[in-house]
């Protein structure tokens, strides 16, 4: 799915670059998920124009989480409904 304008203006700011970075850096570029060497962020809650103006949901570092590639293209399958995903109490997925 194409995203809005105002999302694709949000990924190219520099609130997104150092939010991003700052979470790589906090996690030593590991990958939480699977302990690869992590290279993007994923918004746990993920980011829509309807939550956009949620600062939490946008930048709060609990709600990113630094993966790996192949790690993130995962998550997005079982988001998109390919695998049921799930988060404990703390917003943190459960092993599969």
């Amino acid at each position: 799915m194409a995203k809005s304008k105002q999302l694709q203006n949000f990924y190219n700011s520099k609130a997104w670059f150092n939010a991003r970075d700052y979470k790589l850096q906090e996690q030593n570029f590991k990958c939480e998920r699977c302990g690869g060497v992590a290279e993007t962020v994923h918004h746990i809650i993920p980011l829509t124009d309807q939550n956009y103006n949620d600062i939490e949901i946008r930048l709060g570092n609990d709600n990113l989480m630094a993966v790996c590639k192949n790690c993130h293209k995962q998550i997005h399958r079982e988001l998109d409904g390919k695998r049921t995903i799930e988060f404990d109490h703390n917003g943190q997925l459960k092993p599969f």
